[in-house]
């Protein structure tokens, strides 16, 4: 089987949903920048950067959810890409270290699995609840060996499933990370791309790619 598995934040919007809540309503631009280079620089992880900044929200839900919708946007391609891997029979999810209840919000109607992190909203500051079951890398190793694993992805939270995969999609951060590291990717401005890329993937082919599961 081939699989496809995205990441959310930035990679299917356009921006990443947490820095935007971060920036606005916590921290600030300064403080999400300085747990980026912590991140970075190995002195915290991605789960313990996305605590930190989601600690630092303090507004309601509604509040949220208005400004999130008026400031976030989903790539248009998307949902066409949906239907094109659902008509091939390919299996698609989304997987995110990020929080459920906003990927919901954008993506709970085209009826695909999401794989990510709980959240418990309060003014007083959000409580991020991170589900260990919910890791990307969790949920690559429970993929047979036999099966074709696509990711696609952007930020530092993609970096750990690299090795896990048969063919990367990368942009942003991530590609950048590849370029130093001389992993080989496939750079992409939208899922249009993607699906361009994959056309002629119906069924395992390894031959055709360019890199390989580590």
């Amino acid at each position: 089987m081939i699989r496809v598995y995205c990441d959310f934040d930035g990679t299917i919007t356009n921006r990443d949903t947490i820095v935007f809540l971060t920036e606005k309503f916590g921290g600030g631009e300064s403080f999400r920048q300085n747990i980026f280079k912590q991140i970075v620089s190995g002195k915290m992880t991605v789960f313990e950067a996305i605590d930190a900044e989601i600690a630092s929200v303090r507004i309601s839900w509604e509040e949220a959810v208005a400004a999130l919708k008026d400031e976030i946007h989903v790539d248009p391609n998307f949902p066409n890409f949906v239907e094109w891997t659902n008509r091939h029979g390919f299996y698609l999810a989304v997987v995110s270290s990020g929080i459920r209840p906003v990927i919901d919000l954008f993506l709970g109607d085209l009826g695909i699995p999401i794989f990510a992190h709980q959240v418990k909203v309060s003014e007083k500051g959000w409580q991020y609840r991170f589900d260990p079951s919910m890791k990307k890398t969790e949920l690559l190793n429970q993929v047979p060996k036999t099966d074709f694993v696509v990711y696609v992805g952007d930020g530092t939270s993609d970096v750990e499933v690299v090795p896990m995969v048969d063919l990367l999609f990368a942009t942003s951060y991530l590609a950048d990370y590849c370029t130093r590291n001389k992993i080989p990717f496939v750079p992409f401005d939208s899922f249009a791309d993607v699906r361009s890329h994959l056309e002629g993937l119906q069924a395992y082919r390894p031959t055709p790619f360019t890199c390989e599961r580590r």
